[in-house]
Order: structure tokens, then C-alpha cells, then sequence
């Protein structure tokens, strides 16, 4: 079964979870958010692409690690 590209990145109650997961404990990596979801690795990634995709979530690197972020929050947040 094909995966619906019309799907808005919070119709998964998952999607909204992750984002409320973000939102509430600022940057996380992908392991992070996967082992507070009990969720596989691959399955965060799909979520965290559609936010993305959407413009919920964004990703910063700082040094050499990738960190999912609100869209809304200041890139500030990172560089402390």
C-alpha cells in the first residue's frame, strides 16, 4: 500500500506527538525522539521527513550531529 502524499503532517497522531516531543524539550536527535516513542528508527524518519517536508520540524547540525527543532524555535537554542 502506497503512502498518501496529501497526508498533512499532523493527520498521525504520532506526527503531532513527536512534534509536541520537540517542541517540549527543545533540540533532539532522531535516536532521542525514536526511544521516547518506542518507535524503530525508520519509523521516526518517515514522521520526521513529512514535518519536515511541511515545515513543523527543521534540522540543525552541530558538530557533526543532527538535531530536530520547531520550526518556530530560535536557532539560538543550539549555539548555547
Amino acid at each position: 500500500m502506497a503512502r498518501a502524499k496529501s497526508a498533512t503532517s499532523l493527520s498521525d497522531p504520532r506526527r503531532a506527538e513527536i512534534l509536541k516531543l520537540i517542541e517540549e524539550n527543545g533540540p533532539l536527535t532522531q535516536s532521542q525522539i525514536a526511544k521516547a516513542m518506542g518507535m524503530t528508527w525508520g519509523q521516526v524518519q518517515w514522521h520526521l521527513y513529512v514535518l519536515e517536508r511541511d515545515r513543523k520540524v527543521r534540522r540543525v547540525v552541530k558538530d557533526g550531529v543532527t538535531y530536530y527543532v520547531s520550526a518556530n524555535a530560535s536557532i539560538d537554542l543550539l549555539l548555547e
